[in-house]
This record gives structure tokens, sequence and C-alpha cells, in this order.
């Protein structure tokens, strides 16, 4: 079992060498086909204001995004030649500028889908949206690489947070390839009050069980800090143990209630410090 199909998506060229080095990575340890996507999305016209735009405008919109796309899909075919990759590149035209629905699509065939973190400050408006977009409709899990630093490793030393949910039984089971190959991966209870009872469930200790089936090297381990919330404490642990990886589920509440209230997947894609592994 592994990711055979890995579908990369980038659109900042700012940010693209370290994404697409993280794609090219994955897709060498899987021996897995890499896709490369970019879409060009349309120009973004305020509902509340009206006023023309003239063909000048649109068209210098869709110039500048066609030579970012022929500067990434020259990025990635150097990258994915050197290394000796099967690859292909993908480029499509958005006439809304959300281009997150043409990501969801070309994303729904693939094992895996790798994408760049928002970055809310200074991303344009069509880009903000797309990691919460796919992570919620593509039903793909999601490797979401940071908008700062670079990552040499990607899924030796794994943290995997724990609640019992859907969400997070998907997300270890979707990374499974992953975790098979890691030197260690640690399963923590992602919780910030304790429970009852010692449900094994709850707890991790039947997945811990189950993923060591599979050869996992797996240990878990439960700190319950009523004063950190799951996406502080996710964070901190992924500091402490050195992690290169976290796998979470994502969304296990409405994206809606998570921006209005806050939660562990807005804390997470907002904050994150090492590639996230997210399913919903």
């Amino acid at each position: 079992m592994g990711y055979k199909t890995i579908l990369v998506h980038v659109s900042n060229l700012d940010r693209s060498k370290e994404i697409l080095n993280a794609a090219v990575m994955m897709a060498k340890i899987y021996d897995a086909h890499l896709i490369g996507l970019f879409v060009v999305p349309g120009i973004h016209i305020y509902p509340s204001v009206s006023m023309y735009i003239p063909a000048e405008a649109l068209q210098s919109h869709k110039k500048f995004h066609l030579e970012q796309a022929e500067k990434i899909e020259a990025l990635f075919d150097k990258t994915t030649k050197s290394e000796g990759i099967s690859a292909e590149w993908r480029q499509e035209e958005s006439y809304l500028p959300n281009i997150s629905q043409i990501v969801i699509d070309n994303a729904r065939t693939a094992d895996l889908i790798i994408l760049g973190q928002a970055d809310e400050e200074n991303d344009d408006a069509n880009l903000i949206e797309v990691p919460g977009d796919v992570l919620m409709e593509s039903g793909r899990p999601v490797l979401v690489v940071p908008y700062s630093g670079t990552f040499k490793t990607i899924g030796d030393h794994v943290l995997v947070g724990w609640n019992g949910t859907r969400e997070a039984s998907r997300a270890a089971f979707d990374a499974l390839p992953i975790l098979k190959s890691a030197s260690q991966v640690h399963l923590h209870w992602a919780v910030s009050v304790k429970p009852d009872s010692d449900d094994k469930t709850l707890l991790g200790t039947d997945l811990a069980a189950t993923l060591a089936r599979h050869n996992v090297n797996v240990s878990t381990e439960t700190n319950v800090n009523p004063d950190l919330s799951a996406g502080d404490e996710l964070l901190s642990y992924v500091t402490q143990r050195g992690a290169d990886l976290l796998v979470m589920g994502g969304y296990g509440r409405s994206r809606t209630r998570e921006f209005i209230f806050g939660g562990a997947t807005k804390q997470i894609l907002n904050h994150m410090i090492v590639p996230v592994l997210m399913s919903h």
C-alpha cells in the first residue's frame, strides 16, 4: 500500500520551490506519478462596487498568472526530470476568482494532495480558501506545506493527533504508508479534558495496537492540559518531540463554527510549523 498518484497544486512562484521539493520527496519515496497543477484565476470583482473593468486590466491579470504558470512549470519539469520521476503538468483556467473547485476536481482521483499553507496577510483572495476547501470537499488526504521554513525530511518522525473522532481515524489510516516507513510515531491524545473512564478507543490504545500490526513503530502519550487548546497542545508537542510531520483530522465540526469560535484545524492551518497531513 502506498501513494501512487500525487497531485501538487502550486500557484505562488515565491513558495513553489519548497512545495515542489516536498512533492518530489514524497513521489520518490513511494515511486509515485506526480501531477503538477496550476489554475489561472478569474479576476476578482466585488459585487458591491459597480464598475467597468477595461479589457487591458483583464489582459494584464491573465498575463501575470500565465507568466507565473510558465515559470512554475519550468521549475516542475526541471525538478522532476533531475530526480527521474514520472510526472505530468496540468494548467487550467477558472472563470471565477475562487479556484478551489478546479483543484478539488483534479484532487478526487489522486492518492495524496500536496499544497501550500494559505498566508492570509499576503496571499490573493483566490488562494486563501483553497486548503480548507480541498480538505473538506476532495475526499482525499491533504498534505499542507508551511509558507515558511525548509523541510529536509517529511514523515521520519511523526506526531499523530488523536481524539477518537471519525476525522482523526481517517487521517491516521490515510497516513499509514508514511507511518509504516517512519522511524518514530507518537500517538498523542489531543484533548484538554480527561475522560471519565479509561476508554481504550479514546485514549488511542486500540489504534496503537492496530498500527503496530502494520509494523508501525508507535508509542502513545497523554498529557491533559486544560490551559491549552488542542491546537496549541499539538503545536507544542511537535516542537518537543522534534516531529517533522503532524497527522490529524480536519474540521471535526463545521468550518463556520471554527471560524467563529476557533478550533484545532483553524489553529493548525494558521500556525503550522511543520508539514501537516489532514483528512476530513
